[in-house]
């Protein structure tokens, strides 16, 4: 008796087995979903960029197979919207946002950067940074500024009638510093130790203003992409629960937002009149709030 009981467990045992291995298998041969995003123009290994690692970060926390791809290109802000908008191979990319870019885009309204990108600390030419400290505002509207042609940055900061230089080359914005074509280049704080570290000519940074206007740096993926946008937004706001998103974004910025010291300078407000309604500026959490800015 007690030898058919266990024959006929064993049976089911391997009927089981024999049901379930193929799904296991199959489970096991599904492919990694190739994403590819824009690669953005600058040297070095761009897989190795916090945008890319926090949306493998996300995508993990989704239990989402995925292989993160650059496009064989790099492109400027402006090219890499209307690739990933137009399905030419690209699927995401990020970007400070617009009302315009989530028009044509689905948006992942989690702000990667806490907002520090619309924190802005100057790099000076040499014959400005022996003028007379800058105070207020108007004295920056007597300054010749530089930003990127595709930047939002750029008619945010013209419409607060200050005056801008627009290029077209990322490096040249800073040779036009270094040269005295311009008088400073607004960087945000996130950018501008390292970008000073690395520039072939060493600029000032100004030591006592700091611009603000309210934006957000999101991932951008196409109209026909909302799933996977759904699913990275997800993965972000586990991350932001878990306390995992905290502790990257300070790993990767933290020393660059303490080196700002921007609760000790003096803050120039200005207005952006291309930030969408949708901003999610309500949720305190997803923002960096320096506590004594002066």
């Amino acid at each position: 008796m007690n030898e058919m009981f266990t024959v006929r467990q064993s049976f089911r045992t391997l009927l089981w087995s024999c049901l379930l291995l193929p799904c296991m298998a199959l489970t096991a041969e599904i492919p990694a979903k190739t994403i590819v995003y824009a690669r953005p123009i600058q040297d070095g290994d761009s897989s190795q960029l916090y945008q890319v690692r926090l949306l493998a970060a996300a995508l993990n926390k989704m239990g989402i197979r995925h292989q993160l791809v650059a496009s064989e290109v790099p492109m400027v802000q402006g090219r890499s919207l209307r690739t990933v908008a137009e399905k030419h191979g690209i699927d995401v990319f990020w970007s400070v946002t617009t009302t315009g870019r989530e028009q044509l885009l689905t948006p992942v309204r989690f702000p990667i950067d806490k907002g520090l990108y619309g924190w802005r600390i100057l790099l000076l030419s040499p014959q400005q940074a022996q003028s007379a400290p800058l105070l207020q505002l108007n004295d920056l509207k007597k300054l010749l500024l530089t930003q990127g042609h595709d930047w939002p940055d750029t008619e945010i900061l013209r419409f607060n009638k200050l005056k801008v230089v627009p290029s077209n080359q990322y490096s040249s914005m800073f040779e036009m510093v270094s040269n005295n074509r311009v008088d400073a280049f607004p960087r945000s704080v996130l950018e501008i130790w390292r970008e000073q570290a690395e520039a072939k000519v060493q600029l000032p940074v100004e030591a006592s203003l700091v611009l603000y206007y309210p934006t957000a740096l999101y991932y951008f993926f196409s109209r026909e992409q909302q799933e996977l946008a759904h699913q990275v937004e997800q993965g972000l706001e586990l991350m932001l629960q878990s306390g995992e998103f905290e502790a990257m974004f300070m790993q990767e910025f933290g020393d660059a937002i303490a080196r700002s010291k921007l609760a000790e300078r003096h803050l120039i407000q200005l207005r952006n009149p291309l930030l969408p309604t949708a901003t999610p500026l309500d949720r305190t959490e997803l923002w960096y709030i320096p506590t004594q800015v002066q």
